[in-house]
């Protein structure tokens, strides 16, 4: 007969039961092999369970090996020796993936990529090394499964490791592969149209900014005045700022006279961002025509009244014979005559908010309020100095 064990004695037995000890060990074989990760010992054997699979080894074989705690010191010695240069943290972060100390690694990387940032003295030949460390790191983020993936696949999954918590290492390294990634400019440009989170877009089109494929830049500079979330908007107009910012503002200028009141809204919000000069003149002489072509946007309010007045009046006569007699029988119709007004309601409050709108991307831009008056726009931009946009403004 069969016993039952209690429920909690069964967890007692499987509690008290030996587990094998998992090592982040590095193993050298006399082969010349250097293995790195979790080492279990199945009697003569090692198995050895690396980023890309487990490996069984004959303890024979090995000619060395250092723990997990030997590997952490090892790191902590050369970090104490090494400095605080970008150039130091990156060769730790290499160093501690060697290791297997991923942790470590990330840790080490985020200084890297921080020191990077504020430090421009050499570091060109830094950012190249740093890049292509950055690109080496996908089994670190991506599982076998989607490594293999199709394109659109493999950005998505690649976009949503970004998280609120995404240390800059890792962030980095996202962005390095995003803008690396083959053939994958149209499945970015699809995240960052349909992708459902904010963050998500941003970094697809930081991705497209830094890929060569042409009309990339002008796809983030569209999305700086189409898109409907402000705060993708103005990442956007960061993204692009720097790289031809007199292209832009050109590419931009249509936008001013754009049958939609918010996209031209939205464009001088772009300009005052951006910060160049050659906004200043483009607004001033869009000024005057601020209001122009607004009643044919298709997103208006119609509004139709008529004042008519209608008259009655003979218009003929039909002559019907009856029983030898002839009857006129008059027809009657009816002439209207009076005052038809067919608008556009837009037109009336939109106009005040793009006036206002361009007034302050105006004054954003050179630091002097031009006025409410777009009419007097010109002779206030002709007693500005040379150049309108200090050197340092607050747009930027």
């Amino acid at each position: 007969m069969v016993r039952r064990l209690p429920v909690s004695l069964c967890c007692v037995f499987l509690c008290a039961a030996p587990l094998p000890r998992l090592l982040a060990d590095e193993v050298r074989l006399d082969d010349g092999r250097v293995l790195v990760g979790k080492v279990v010992e199945r009697g003569d054997t090692l198995e050895v369970t690396t980023r890309d699979g487990t490996v069984v080894v004959a303890k024979a074989n090995v000619l060395g090996r250092r723990t997990d705690d030997e590997l952490r010191r090892a790191l902590a010695d050369k970090a104490r020796s090494a400095g605080d240069s970008a150039f130091a943290s990156l060769q730790l972060a290499r160093d501690a993936r060697a290791f297997g100390l991923l942790p470590e690694m990330w840790r080490h990387l985020d200084r890297a990529v921080t020191a990077d940032a504020q430090d421009d003295a050499g570091a060109a030949a830094s950012r190249r090394l740093l890049d292509d460390f950055l690109a080496d790191l996908e089994p670190e983020l991506l599982p076998r499964k989607w490594r293999s993936a199709k394109t659109a696949q493999r950005v998505h999954e690649l976009l949503g490791l970004l998280r609120v918590d995404t240390g800059p290492g890792r962030a980095a390294a996202i962005a390095t592969l995003l803008a690396r990634e083959p053939n994958a400019d149209q499945d970015l440009r699809t995240e960052a149209r349909r992708n459902g989170t904010e963050r998500h877009r941003i970094a697809a089109l930081a991705a497209l900014q830094r890929r060569e494929l042409a009309g990339n830049d002008r796809f983030v500079l569209r999305t700086a005045v189409l898109d409907g979330n402000g705060r993708v908007r103005r990442a956007a107009i960061d993204i692009a700022r720097g790289h031809d910012d007199k292209a832009a503002v050109a590419y931009l200028a249509p936008g001013l006279m754009h049958p939609n009141a918010k996209l031209r809204v939205r464009t001088a919000e772009a300009f005052a961002q951006l910060g160049h000069a050659d906004a200043v003149d483009l607004l001033v002489l869009a000024g005057p025509n601020a209001g122009r072509a607004l009643a044919a946007a298709d997103s208006g309010v119609r509004g139709h009244v008529a004042f008519l007045q209608q008259q009655a009046y003979i218009r003929d006569y039909d002559v019907e014979v009856a029983q030898a007699a002839f009857i006129a029988d008059p027809k009657v119709d009816v002439l209207q005559s009076g005052t038809v007004l067919d608008v556009t309601v837009q037109g009336v409050v939109e106009v005040r908010t793009i006036v206002r709108a361009w007034q302050k991307a105006l004054q954003d831009l050179t630091g002097n309020d031009p006025g409410a008056d777009p009419r007097r726009w010109a002779e206030w931009r002709s007693a500005l100095p040379t150049p309108a946009v200090p050197a340092t403004t607050g747009a930027r």
